[in-house]
């Protein structure tokens, strides 16, 4: 006779279905904020749009080390200000100045050696400039020494003009590849013919400074890159102001973005002289001394003040 009696399920996991039940759907990304230079949502207006250069396009950008966002922040204006200097290219036309229309036989003595065409250098009436670049450098200051190297360059050299053009593009920090294909069009349309760069730090060691010369046959470029320097510096809205330099009213000085705890300060200066870009940048112990810095580039512009407007 047959046991009908029922049997308990065997123990273990319940078979599992063939087909998973449906996921539910994932909630809904929230909204991007902007995203500026350093990585963090952006409050101040976008980059501003100059003759020639309308910007740069909106890219995402990774977070950056809080201790970084001062070099992040000059070497990104550094590039720029090559950008727009480049960009006036395009309405600041080079023009002949010395072809007027008067072709008077009176005007031939000007072309003659004059005393001033003899000393070793100097500038010419419409800011262009003769003689060596390291002549034109302010001497090493009573009271300061020697400075460190530039990279591989050394404290105190002139630079011939392939060699000055690779060292504006070395500034280019931070920046893609489509940027610093622009940047470098940009810095080719300067013509520039040479640099020279000189370093030295203050007897106590509390200030190091670099000064920098380049010359460029494109003066109106050149004239342009100061005005457009103090111009995108105030529109990213995170440089702190600095001092004015005496006699020099379109110079500009500017510091980076201040962090807790930093030691050291670093300030960046701009200003032309005719077909000369001169830009200084010093380093010392909190609070900078920045008078006696704005006080510096103000002799080395002196030196090589153009006859015509300074600025």
């Amino acid at each position: 006779m047959t046991d009908e009696t029922p049997r308990p399920a065997a123990s273990g996991p319940p078979a599992e279905p063939d087909v998973a039940p449906p996921l539910p759907p994932a909630p809904p990304a929230p909204p991007a904020l902007p995203v500026d230079a350093h990585g963090a949502g952006t409050e101040h207006p976008a980059y501003p749009a100059y003759p020639g250069f309308p910007g740069f396009p909106a890219e995402p950008a990774p977070p950056v080390a809080p201790r970084s966002r001062r070099g992040l922040a000059l070497g990104l204006a550094a590039a720029l200000v090559a950008v727009v200097a480049g960009g006036g290219v395009g309405y600041a036309v080079l023009h002949d100045k010395d072809g007027g229309t008067d072709a008077k036989p009176a005007a031939a003595p000007w072309t003659s050696p004059t005393p001033t065409a003899t000393k070793a250098f100097g500038a010419k009436s419409g800011g262009s400039h003769y003689g060596s670049l390291r002549l034109m450098l302010l001497p090493i200051p009573t009271g300061y020494s020697p400075g460190p190297d530039v990279d591989q360059y050394g404290n105190d050299v002139t630079l011939d003009a392939e060699q000055a053009r690779a060292l504006v593009l070395g500034d280019e920090k931070g920046m893609s590849a489509k940027e610093r294909k622009t940047v470098g069009a940009a810095v080719d349309d300067l013509h520039i013919e040479g640099a020279g760069m000189r370093t030295y730090t203050e007897a106590a060691g509390e200030l190091v400074v670099q000064i920098r010369i380049v010359q460029m046959k494109n003066k109106e470029a050149a004239r342009a890159q100061t005005d457009y320097f103090s111009a995108f510096t105030k529109a990213m809205g995170v440089f702190r102001t600095g001092p004015k330099v005496k006699g020099y009213p379109k110079a500009t000085c500017v510091l980076p973005p201040a962090e807790p705890g930093d030691k050291l300060d670093t300030m960046t200066c701009q200003a032309t002289e005719g077909d000369l870009m001169v830009t200084m940048t010093v380093e010392g112990t909190r609070p900078l001394d920045k008078t006696t810095a704005a006080g510096l580039l103000s002799r080395q512009l002196d030196r090589i003040k153009d006859p015509g407007e300074a600025v």
